[in-house]
Parts: C-alpha cells; structure tokens; sequence
C-alpha cells in the first residue's frame, strides 16, 4: 500500500488496449465485492487547462514524433495538479484511486519521441508511486484494428511503427524501475482472462 491511506492502481497500454473497458469492470467489481468503502475514477490527461492543451494537440497533429517537449511540459504540468487537486486528496480519504494513465505513459510516449528516459525518469523523482501498475499488452496489429472499429480517425501517436516501439518500452518498465509494482497483462487473450488476471494482481495490493 501506498503512505497514504487508500490504494492508488494505474491502467497503462497502448490505444486498444482495452484499459477503459477493464477499468470499469474493475470498478464495478469493487463496488459489488465490498472489499473497499470508496473508489474514484480518474484518468490523464485531464480536462485541466493542460490536458485540454494535450488532448487537441493529440487529435489536430499528424506527425507522431513532433513537439516532444511541449508535450513533455504540458503532461508533467497537468500530472502536478491532478496529484495535488484529486488522488492525494482521494487517497487521504481511504480511497481506490482508478487511474486511465499516468507516469509510464509520458516515460514511453516521450521516450519513443526521442527524450532521453533518463530525463523523463528523473523529472518524476518526487511524484506519488502507484501501488500498482498495470500493462495492457497487445500487439500493435490487434490495438491498431480496435481502434478503426471505434472510431473514424488515428490520432497522433497511433501509427505501427511508433506503437511497435511503445509497446518495447512498455515492457522495459520492469527492469528501469525495478522497485516499483508493474505488471503486465497479456490483453490478447479473451476479455474475461484478462480481467481474472487483473482481479487477482489487485486483491494482492488491496490485501
């Protein structure tokens, strides 16, 4: 567990991987298993005056490996406040803080745009650890193929060869931050295999 008094699990993965959909299965589980009293879904970008920055950039921007930086500033500005104003202040009042990205996204979204991880790492030194990570782990070819049945248009990062190298450094994260709690899901396999897998990572940390 977290310092705090809640628990704070993190949803990570490429585009289709099916994190919002096994958010709120695991949302819906908790509420009906009583194994917690409060539980607050949340998710980054936000709708801060930064996520909305990072949001219209994401749709309007074609090339996956243009303004890196300002992404880079914008997602560290919008993580600031979103810790600040919403998941301490959850976690203080002994919530399951549920959150749709966080740190690893902008540690390989970043990466794979050229910024060394060692900066990326380093500028998230004093920022609150997960109790738990989760990856989503798909093939680009099977991300790539939910997405066009969802929605008309790719945004910026969803191209093959940019999702290929994302999905590497996904799988990277254990062994660059071997103290943090990261597991990866095989999200390829049918979706209630998936959830049993992330139901049982989640009764450990909330044991």
């Amino acid at each position: 567990m977290s310092d705090n008094k809640g628990c704070f699990i993190v949803f990570e993965g490429l585009d289709g991987s099916g994190k919002g959909t096994m958010l709120a299965k695991t949302a819906e589980w908790l509420f009906n298993s009583h194994l917690v009293d409060k539980i607050l879904l949340t998710r980054e970008p936000t709708n801060s005056t930064y996520g909305k920055q990072i949001r219209k950039m994401l749709v309007s921007d074609k090339e996956p490996m243009t303004k890196a930086k300002q992404l880079l500033n914008l997602y560290l500005e919008d993580r600031k406040e979103h810790l600040e104003k919403v998941i301490k202040p959850a976690l203080q009042l002994n919530t399951v803080v549920l959150c749709d990205r966080y740190k690893y996204s902008t540690i390989c979204y970043q990466q794979a745009q050229g910024i060394p991880l060692d900066k990326i790492i380093s500028l998230h030194e004093r920022m609150l650890v997960p109790d738990l990570a989760l990856i989503l782990d798909v093939s680009p070819e099977i991300a790539l193929e939910r997405i066009r049945q969802n929605r008309a248009k790719y945004e910026k990062f969803e191209k093959r060869f940019f999702l290929e190298e994302l999905r590497q450094n996904y799988l990277a994260l254990k062994k660059q931050l071997p103290n943090e709690n990261i597991k990866i899901i095989n999200a390829g396999l049918p979706p209630e295999e998936v959830f049993a897998s992330i139901k049982r990572n989640i009764s450990m940390v909330l044991k």
